[in-house]
């Protein structure tokens, strides 16, 4: 085998043993996030309408996020109630909205959201409380297995790049 081909099997190995770690790492976050979030995706919503999420919540440390998107110009609203029926976040947005929230006390909240436009719409919408993600920062460690991943991919990729120009340099000589 000439040199190319080693640098292509190099290559190879590099970008598996990437996408590998990056698995590992990514499945156990998915899961948390899975467990910890209230998920709608194309949810019909309208005109006047409102969609309830709900979530239960034992960790009041961690703070609740708030993502939704709508339709383009669509005004909604939105209001997290606690467990006792209190409005602890409320706000009016068009099309997207990302926020934080923090819980009070352990139990079930609810995310309302309202479509207050004279147009249907359908919106996606991420409730809960996501991993890494605190009160005034983002821990990045929970992240670092996957970001390295990642970046050994890349690595893998560009071996494998200049593995490919090594062999078609060889083959001109």
């Amino acid at each position: 085998m000439k040199r190319g081909h080693y640098v292509l099997i190099a290559g190879g190995v590099i970008f598996i043993a990437g996408l590998v770690l990056t698995v590992v790492w990514a499945l156990p976050l998915a899961t948390e996030i899975q467990k910890r979030t209230t998920i709608l995706q194309g949810r019909a919503l309208g005109a006047g309408q409102d969609v309830t999420v709900t979530l239960g919540v034992a960790d009041t440390s961690k703070p609740l996020t708030i993502v939704i998107s709508g339709g383009s110009g669509i005004e909604m609203n939105a209001r997290v109630l606690d467990p006792d029926g209190d409005q602890i976040f409320g706000t009016t947005f068009t099309e997207a909205m990302s926020q934080a929230t923090d819980p009070t006390v352990p139990g079930m909240y609810q995310l309302v959201i309202t479509n207050q436009s004279g147009s249907d719409t359908t919106v996606d919408v991420l409730f809960g409380a996501i991993p890494g993600v605190g009160e005034q920062d983002i821990d990045t460690q929970i992240f670092s297995g996957v970001l390295a991943g990642l970046a050994i991919i890349i690595a893998g990729i560009m071996v494998l790049i200049g593995g490919t120009v090594v062999v078609i340099a060889d083959r001109r000589r």
